[in-house]
């Protein structure tokens, strides 16, 4: 986010939406809301979220236990 708000990301559209507190998750939310409706209604834009990378793990599979040779 730039520090002068969420800009549309319609190519060619300037209009910016300012959040007044960064700090608050609310104002984020809202400022991002306004950003996404404003995309929706002026351009008919809907943003299509990037494909998440595979999540690893760090969860380590146990080796199988070897009996001992009697």
């Amino acid at each position: 986010m730039r520090s002068s708000g969420f800009p549309c990301r319609y190519a060619g559209c300037e209009r910016t939406f300012q959040v007044e507190d960064q700090t608050s998750m609310a104002a984020l939310t809202a400022g991002s809301a306004a950003r996404s409706e404003h995309e929706v209604r002026e351009h008919d834009y809907r943003h299509l979220p990037l494909p998440e990378a595979a999540r690893r793990t760090s969860y380590v599979r146990p080796r199988p236990k070897v009996e001992p040779a009697r």
